[in-house]
């Protein structure tokens, strides 16, 4: 399967790119982000994120909330996309639980809803018409609707024109052919003191950062949530560091960058 990238993030305000051709704005989904493999039409693999190369299998799972089937029987296509549960506290951690389930009725207990963002190969000129191909063959997609019942974390912006997304090429981390616009939120900057793995009511292991407290919108914070492994990897955190806290949706205290 194809890598998959995560998005480099731009603040309201910050320069954005220029690109050579025309872009399209979707949603950005907060949940939990997946791959799904078809060869010759039949559903064969489905994998988490990981760290973008590799990922946990979660096909069994998959075949429960994605078609089990697609129209497209000659060759084998990837389609990529976002797991979500409805609004609600910790929103992404929920979905990502919910993959490391392994009772599947438990699972299908879960409200989940997959949305797709992408196909490859791609088999149109645009990726908006690659997506209508996609919503075709009984998918959810981000250009469907501004899915504003799920959780989201700013909009993506996206070449349009496949072959200029690909002209544009790729970092070690993220394409430059899209990008994540976010809303800039007024962070305070403390100190990382520990990082701790807690257990949640889902059952997903995730890390929890220890901080030196700090007072958020008049509350006071010593902890934020981590996501997993690949958000310290990707902000390159470190015991003892400065980052800058939120309390994303006004609820959550979360880093989102190291100083």
């Amino acid at each position: 399967l194809d890598r998959l990238y995560s998005l480099q993030n731009i603040f309201e305000g910050e320069p954005e790119p220029l690109y050579p051709s025309e872009s399209i704005t979707s949603p950005k989904l907060d949940g939990a982000a997946i791959s799904i493999l078809y060869n010759k039409g039949k559903l064969v693999k489905a994998l988490t994120r990981g760290d973008g190369i590799e990922g946990i299998d979660i096909t069994d799972k998959i075949s429960l909330i994605a078609p089990n089937s697609i129209p497209i029987k000659d060759w084998m296509v990837q389609i990529t996309g976002e797991v979500v549960v409805p609004k609600q506290p910790n929103a992404r951690n929920v979905a990502a639980g919910a993959l490391n389930l392994k009772d599947l009725e438990e699972f299908k207990s879960r409200n989940l809803t997959f949305i797709a963002y992408g196909m490859s190969p791609s088999l149109n000129e645009t990726w908006s018409k690659d997506l209508d191909q996609v919503l075709y063959m009984g998918f959810r997609t981000v250009l469907e609707s501004n899915w504003d019942q799920f959780p989201q974390d700013g909009e993506v912006n996206r070449v349009n024109n496949n072959k200029h997304f690909l002209d544009l090429g790729f970092t070690a981390h993220h394409p430059r052919g899209a990008y994540a616009l976010k809303a800039e939120q007024m962070g305070v900057i403390t100190e990382l003191l520990d990082v701790i793995w807690q257990v949640g009511k889902s059952g997903v292991v995730s890390p929890v950062a220890i901080l030196q407290p700090c007072i958020i919108g008049g509350a006071s914070i010593r902890k934020a949530t981590l996501h997993n492994i690949s958000y310290i990897k990707e902000l390159g955190l470190e015991l003892g560091c400065l980052v800058e806290v939120i309390r994303a949706g006004e609820i959550i205290p979360r880093i989102v960058r190291r100083v």
